[in-house]
This record gives structure tokens, C-alpha cells and sequence, in this order.
């Protein structure tokens, strides 16, 4: 079958499993092991990985996943934002994309100017299903704070947002 992935080498596999013994003995590796068990549950997933290997996960977080997640991003402010004009779309798409969970990273949380959810950490906090920090009229609060991940979201072939961009059809509301 031409789609069919072939196995992990024996290498890499012990590639990995040194990562988790490295990871593991570090006291500050969260957010490491968050993307390390992303990386094993992927590669199982896959069928490349047999999945005894989610132990090696289990080693990182002693069988819990790991509670802390920060979002990757290095600098928010490097970030290029689509070229969407939102304020002539709210009134369509209702802002849909301020309903999606939104990981905040390192930076977010060292500046203290965007809120985060202390029971999930670190998370943008919704109010009934929505980010805290918008207005009345739909409009960020925090927008020239916002996180990475606000500023790289791309709307345009969202089928949760839009049936057609360009026309301007928004998808139903679920």
C-alpha cells in the first residue's frame, strides 16, 4: 500500500527513550513532556510505534498527563496576522474564533498583560463559551497583547467559521 508509513527505525526508538529518561529527571519539563507524549501518541497513531511505548509517556508524568500546557510560540510579536479585516466580519461569523481554546505561551505569562486560567493552566478564561476578553461589540480587549495563537489563527478555510470566505457565508452554528 503506497500510503502505508514505514516502522521507526531501532535508532530512533532509542532515541526516545533516552529523551524520556532525560525529560523524566528534569524537574521543570512539562511542557517538554506535553509535546514529547504528543510526539509517542502521534507515532502510534501512525502504526509506526507499538504501543508499549505510551509507558515511556507514563515515565515523564507518572501516568498523569502533564497539567501544564504553554503554547510554543517564541515571540507573539514577530507573529504575521492574516490580512482579515475582522470588524466587517464579526457581525457574520460572531467572533467564533474568541470560542476556541487558546494556550497561552511563556511569554504571555512572564508579561502578566493577558488573563490565564488558573484551573487550566495556561489557558485563555471563557465566560459562557467565550474569551474573557471581548467586548459587548464582539472586539479584543487585549489586542495588541493578544496570544500567538490569536495572531497566527487563519479563519479563511475554517469550516467551523465560514462555508465560504469570500462570499462571506458563515458556517451554521453548532
Amino acid at each position: 500500500m503506497p500510503d502505508e508509513l514505514p516502522p521507526i527505525s531501532p535508532d530512533l526508538a532509542a532515541e526516545l527513550t533516552a529523551l524520556v529518561e532525560t525529560v523524566a529527571a528534569r524537574p521543570d519539563h512539562a511542557d517538554i513532556a506535553a509535546r514529547l507524549e504528543w510526539l509517542i501518541d502521534a507515532l502510534i497513531l501512525r502504526g509506526q510505534l507499538p504501543a508499549s511505548f505510551r509507558r515511556l509517556a507514563d515515565k515523564i508524568t507518572g501516568g498523569e498527563r502533564a497539567v501544564v500546557r504553554l503554547a510554543t510560540f517564541r515571540d507573539k510579536y514577530a507573529i504575521a496576522s492574516p490580512d482579515i479585516d475582522c470588524a466587517a466580519r464579526i457581525p457574520l461569523c460572531g467572533a467564533r474564533c474568541c470560542s476556541f481554546e487558546v494556550t497561552l505561551s511563556a511569554q504571555d505569562v512572564v508579561e502578566r498583560s493577558v488573563p490565564f486560567d488558573v484551573m487550566r493552566p495556561y489557558a485563555l478564561p471563557r465566560r459562557d463559551g467565550r474569551c474573557v476578553c471581548m467586548d459587548d461589540a464582539g472586539a479584543c480587549t487585549i489586542y495588541d497583547r493578544r496570544p500567538g495563537a490569536c495572531r497566527a489563527y487563519d479563519c479563511r478555510h475554517d469550516a467551523r467559521v465560514w462555508i465560504d470566505f469570500e462570499a462571506r457565508i458563515p458556517a451554521p452554528r453548532s
